[in-house]
């Protein structure tokens, strides 16, 4: 994700550059517009939806606020002034504010053209939990001689989360002219599961050729699980190992450190400003131990 940005705050910046050689107060009030925002070109090549949505009563406040961010920040006078204020602190402050504030302001701009991929991970998050419970549900439909799509309604009903909203669009697809192998297919594109996606297959399949359904789901939901027990393991394992690097930089490295600058500044003196070390301990430190945590929940298997 962090490589993306860097390329998108490198496309930004050349295409500022070009702009800037005949920039002028008139041009920006014509441009307002339109062509005063960056090129959505650039943002699109990195899988980012810039353009507005349709704003419902059910929409959430971070949505509204995202849409307001958006109609503002993607502007190129808007980001010539954010990026000089920056140098303005740096000349007229220090290096120190002007760094957090760049920070700070390069993190705004992460979350906010990042936020629907977040989201649609969330929101997806219980699926492969949920996924092998239903699979099996669905088996015991199957054989006590329900058809699909009366097992299909059975399953929207139950209550398994993300999958029962996923069946109930299929079935309203299927209630207005959808067939339901494209249905089944279009929901498979549509969430992102290794698991979900072979049980759909396997679906067709049987719709196509004919056979066991039910057995065949029920393999799926034992292999889906199986593969959760591994993923599982392994992850407690790569656990253990992160635990003494987390340990060393968030509680020693910092301890370490100080001592050794109080014992170094009372022999040389000064070896640090004390406004650099402020910022180190105050927002390097963290920062190391943030990402550190981010890193280990990513590492975090998606079951």
């Amino acid at each position: 994700m962090f490589e993306s940005f860097f390329i998108l705050i490198g496309e930004i910046s050349l295409s500022l550059l070009n702009s800037f050689k005949s920039i002028s107060f008139q041009n920006i009030k014509k441009n307002e517009k339109g062509s005063s925002k960056i090129n959505s070109k650039i943002l699109t090549k990195l899988n980012l939806e810039i353009e507005p949505q349709k704003l419902t009563k059910n929409s959430s406040k971070n949505d509204k606020l995202r849409e307001v961010l958006l109609s503002h920040i993607l502007k190129k006078h808007v980001i010539f002034v954010l990026l000089a204020i920056g140098t303005i602190l740096g000349f007229l402050v220090n290096l120190e504010i002007s760094g957090i504030y760049i920070v700070t302001i390069i993190m705004v701009y992460i979350f906010t053209l990042y936020y629907p991929q977040i989201k649609e991970q969330r929101s997806y998050s219980d699926l492969n939990q949920e996924l092998p419970y239903a699979l099996r549900h669905m088996g015991i439909e199957l054989k006590s001689g329900k058809g699909l799509h009366d097992t299909l309604v059975t399953i929207k009903n139950a209550n398994y989360g993300s999958i029962s909203k996923e069946f109930t669009r299929v079935l309203e697809e299927i209630r207005y002219g959808k067939t339901t192998e494209e249905s089944l297919l279009a929901m498979s594109h549509r969430v992102k599961s290794d698991g979900l996606s072979r049980s759909v297959h396997q679906i067709i399949g049987t719709l196509r050729v004919g056979g066991n359904l039910a057995n065949s789901l029920d393999i799926i939901a034992e292999d889906i699980s199986f593969d959760m027990r591994i993923r599982l393991k392994e992850y407690s394992q790569k656990l253990n190992s992160f635990i003494l690097i987390y340990t060393f930089l968030a509680i020693l490295a910092p301890v370490i450190s100080l001592i050794m600058l109080m014992a170094g500044s009372t022999v040389m003196g000064d070896i640090i400003p004390p406004d650099m070390l402020f910022v180190i301990y105050t927002i390097f430190f963290p920062m190391v131990v943030m990402f550190m945590g981010l890193f280990i929940k990513k590492l975090e298997p998606k079951i």
